[in-house]
């Protein structure tokens, strides 16, 4: 299929997928446009942290050049390599692996954010922003405009401190009704959320949260406090018209664990395949996406399941394993097994932590 040089492309929302969108298509000839109903780039994060991970996909980030086009090296990022985790009642164990587990990046509009960098790029390929802008969805060629609904939440704090790097992940229903909550501190600035699902309690779950790390002698300042939503979805007709739909919009979220950035990237790399006229590379990402999307449905249904003797189980298995990653790999691996139930497993459901 020829594509018209300088062939208009319409985007609504300028989050990671849209911007990934934008990039590849312009690379791939096509004159962008994002509108995005916010002031600026970030503007709707509050510089928190989060991370792209390293096992979902077969591609193995520690020695690639580039993400979804995107030149990895230049991305502002910090790889982890280990991580604390937190039952009550146990003693906090440690978890290492001699590969980044994930990659920390800040969202937001700082300069050092990767929501800034992704726009930087884009600026560079001369895509265009109208901001404070609205478009008819209708009528654009992608929807990256995020989630719109939501049964699980996120409360959350961005921190200062003195202390050292490090990222804790706590579970129980204690810090998370059937999610989990994470403190992950970088550089004097720190990120400490709770995720979960929507349940009957009327206290604030972040304040355990809090009052757990205080209580073990953490020392900490909470700058201000935020709160977000979000959904998971696995629709049984995918990308067949426009808008395509990508991101946290069109489902593509991992559902485990809410890494959902580099899926949200492939999701946009998929939508400029697919508008390019690259059908043979649409076909192949999507499908990869789809059956990634359907095993991370399994893993969180197991999950929600584990009772605190199996988590204590898992954790165990983590920190004896020389190979941490690739227990977590293997969770994702293509099943047939996984897949057929997922497919009779209700189609709708909500999370966000990206």
């Amino acid at each position: 299929m020829i594509v018209a040089k300088y062939s208009k492309t319409n985007i609504v929302g300028a989050g990671i997928a849209g911007m990934t969108a934008a990039i590849n298509l312009s690379k791939f000839g096509k004159s962008v446009i994002i509108y995005e109903k916010n002031k600026s780039i970030g503007s709707s994060r509050d510089g928190d942290y989060e991370g792209i991970e390293n096992w979902i996909f077969s591609e193995n980030l520690t020695n690639s050049k580039t993400l979804c086009g995107i030149e990895f090296n230049g991305i502002p990022k910090y790889p982890i390599f280990e991580f604390f985790v937190h039952l009550n009642g146990v003693k906090p164990l440690k978890i290492k692996s001699l590969e980044p587990f994930f990659y920390l990046v800040k969202r937001g509009d700082d300069s050092d954010s990767f929501d800034s960098y992704l726009a930087e790029v884009c600026d560079s390929l001369n895509v265009k922003f109208l901001f404070n802008k609205t478009y008819d969805i209708n009528k654009a060629d992608i929807n990256a405009t995020g989630s719109n609904h939501a049964a699980a939440y996120i409360r959350g704090a961005q921190i200062f401190t003195d202390l050292p790097n490090q990222v804790h992940l706590l579970l129980g229903k204690e810090f998370a009704p059937m999610g989990y909550a994470y403190l992950i501190i970088n550089d004097g600035l720190g990120t400490l959320a709770t995720a979960f699902k929507k349940s009957n309690r009327t206290n604030d779950p972040l304040n355990p949260c809090i009052d757990y790390f205080k209580n073990l002698g953490f020392d900490f300042e909470i700058k201000e406090k935020f709160a977000s939503r979000g959904s998971f979805n696995l629709p049984k007709i995918w990308g067949i018209k426009k808008p395509i739909t990508i991101g946290e919009a069109g489902g593509y979220q991992d559902y485990l664990f809410g890494f959902g950035m580099r899926m949200a990237m492939y999701s946009g790399l998929y939508a400029a395949y697919k508008l390019s006229g690259k059908n043979y590379q649409a076909n192949i990402l999507n499908h990869e996406l789809n059956v990634k999307r359907r095993i991370s449905y399994i893993n969180r249904l197991l999950f929600e399941n584990l009772s605190n003797d199996k988590f204590k189980y898992w954790v165990n298995i983590f920190e004896k394993s020389n190979k941490p990653l690739n227990i977590l790999r293997t969770a994702y691996d293509w099943n047939w097994k996984k897949i057929i139930k997922s497919i009779k497993l209700t189609n709708n459901y909500a999370i966000r932590f990206s």
